[in-house]
């Protein structure tokens, strides 16, 4: 027997009917050649469960065409159908690993030094990175697509449209059982939506590494504005991008009426944050001055509006150095010295350098936790044009042995060093804060609350050097508030002319400027003519310094004259009988 006929027996002997009918039914490869198992993949394109599956219904689909070939028909249409959907999104996701993550690992693995052992995750759903791949649809196809929703869809979503609704039903009227239950529930994570996720099987990444990884992520995956989160416990390194929480786009009174009940009085409600989270400043704890800088028609008037309108409704005072009139809404309001000309902001600003002084004084010889009565607050517009106005102004008025600085920069100087213990805040407003509109480096470092809106990167680095600079927004109203170098973006509240005065003054929302002709000559007093007229028996200063202490029951203003504050003849009686 020779050699060729001893190998025609042996393949035979190998590939005989009945094997290869094993092999046919089993799923494995017909030559009988190994390394292709059943559970996955192996050497071949398909698992061996696969080719079972497709060797076994291709003779019973054919079986079942030649008794039945209607319902086979159309048991292979949405065959067809569930088919070509699912090669459509396997074809998408390699265009997507191919355009998208094959090029980022391939710039990350020599960054990190490594040939091996790292791992991307990026969510196709993450921005507009699947249409990015989308071809420009043909004419026929918008016109195939538009008859599609136009009279298919509506038929289809028919009926699942309408059982939804009727679960949602279901679920309202379940609301009051279900919610009791709630209780003994796992709590579920957080969802952190789409997503890109690192993995480097690495215990730790120095800082120029990470760096380098980032800008690597930036620069090859489009998607602007994310949030980066490293971490660095155990054998691997995770790093997660994810995207920032924006807050909403509007805010309005309602939610201001809603906090304003809840705080302290050191605490000032400003709008709202990420996740519709509020944004609380505290004149306490992060700042007693706070700078608002942005460009024009950025709502610098509307912040410091937000903030004088809840002084008001606690009972303090608000003085405003305003050349352009911004601030109408508060004319007239009790508890307002509204200063539109240079003599009246250089008078305002020393005689609150003298409130200061005064109430500093007094808190030596008091507690600590004594209280030097109302709060303060001075709104400084446009203080690039009222430092120069006050400046001339003075160079005016000045008379011979007068100091040569104006005394109302150097009050305003002054009240940016001890405005804290004497309750006298500041809000400096200017498109550009420099150091020589606020008097100088060491007065602009009084402010621990700053405010930007349309800022510049020059404007940013003088301001918050110390912070990253997130992107300036379009939105009309959206900041970036910065306290100890930590930027919070806030959507501010805003007010309208009346609903700032209804709740500047919720007992009369008209104005409650008293004078002559709304009241009865002598019903309302300054403290000045009390003293003179007999109803308190002590002189001015002494007067002046029990208002300060709130010894007694203290009157509360209601109106002004002048500068003055007026308060009622009755409730000065009051006050006099009762101390």
């Amino acid at each position: 027997m020779t050699e060729l006929e001893r190998a025609i027996r042996r393949l035979r002997r190998k590939h005989t009917v009945s094997r290869v009918a094993y092999r046919y039914v089993s799923g494995r490869p017909l030559s009988g050649k190994t390394g292709y198992p059943y559970l996955s993949r192996g050497a071949g394109r398909l698992s061996g469960w696969q080719r079972q599956v497709i060797r076994l219904a291709a003779p019973a689909t054919a079986v079942l065409a030649a008794a039945h070939p209607e319902q086979v028909g159309s048991l292979a249409g949405s065959a067809a159908l569930v088919v070509s959907y699912r090669l459509r999104r396997k074809v998408t996701m390699r265009r997507f690993n191919r355009e998208y993550i094959a090029p980022t690992l391939a710039a990350l693995t020599p960054a990190l030094g490594m040939q091996s052992g790292v791992r991307l995750h990026v969510d196709p759903r993450l921005g507009n990175l699947t249409p990015r791949l989308a071809k420009p649809l043909s004419p026929a196809e918008v016109a195939v697509r538009t008859w599609y929703g136009e009279r298919v869809e509506p038929v289809i979503r028919w009926l699942p449209e309408r059982a939804q609704r009727a679960a949602w039903s279901v679920q309202r009227a379940a609301e009051p059982i279900t919610s009791r239950l709630a209780m003994f529930r796992r709590p579920a994570g957080p969802d952190q939506g789409p997503r890109i996720e690192l993995v480097a099987d690495t215990p730790y990444l120095t800082r120029e590494q990470r760096q380098l990884v980032s800008s690597i992520i930036g620069s090859k995956i489009p998607v602007s504005d994310l949030v980066e989160t490293w971490q660095q416990v155990g054998p691997r390194v995770t790093a997660t991008w994810t995207v920032r929480k924006r807050p909403p786009a509007r805010v309005g009174v309602d939610q201001v009426a809603e906090h304003l009940p809840r705080l302290a009085e050191w605490e000032f409600y400003i709008g709202q944050g990420a996740g519709d989270q509020p944004v609380i400043l505290s004149l306490r704890d992060d700042s007693p001055h706070i700078a608002v800088s942005a460009g024009t028609g950025a709502g610098k008037s509307v912040l410091a509006e937000l903030v004088a309108v809840q002084v008001l409704a606690r009972g303090g005072r608000v003085v405003i150095l305003d050349r352009k009139g911004s601030h109408r809404w508060a004319l007239g309001l009790a508890g307002v010295d509204y200063c539109t000309k240079p003599a009246h902001m250089h008078d305002a600003l020393v005689r609150l350098a003298v409130l200061a002084d005064e109430r500093n004084t007094l808190a030596m010889h008091e507690a600590e936790d004594w209280d030097c009565g109302p709060r303060v607050l001075v709104i400084a517009e446009e203080l690039n044009a009222t430092i120069g106005q006050l400046v001339n102004f003075w160079a005016e008025a000045r008379s011979k042995g007068d100091p040569k600085r104006s005394p109302a920069v150097s009050a305003l100087a002054d009240l940016l060093f001890m405005g804290r213990s004497a309750k006298v805040n500041v809000l400096a407003i200017a498109q550009m804060l420099t150091a020589r509109a606020i008097g100088g480096p060491e007065a602009r470092e009084n402010f621990g609350i700053r405010c930007l809106a349309r800022y510049t990167a020059n404007n940013w680095k003088m301001l918050v050097p110390e912070a990253a600079m997130p992107r300036p927004s379009r939105t009309l109203g959206r900041w970036q508030v910065v306290v100890g170098g930590q930027a919070t973006e806030t959507q501010v509240a805003y007010l309208t002319a009346s609903e700032a005065r209804q709740l500047a003054c919720p007992r009369s929302p008209e104005t409650s400027q008293v004078n002559g002709l709304s009241s009865p000559v002598g019903d309302f007093l300054t403290l000045r003519e009390a003293v003179d007229a007999g109803v308190i028996p002590w002189k001015l200063d002494a007067a002046k310094k029990r208002l300060q202490r709130r010894v007694g029951k203290v009157p509360t203003p209601r109106g002004k004259s002048g500068n003055a504050d007026l308060y009622a003849r009755q409730d000065l009686a009051e006050w006099a009988g009762a101390a």
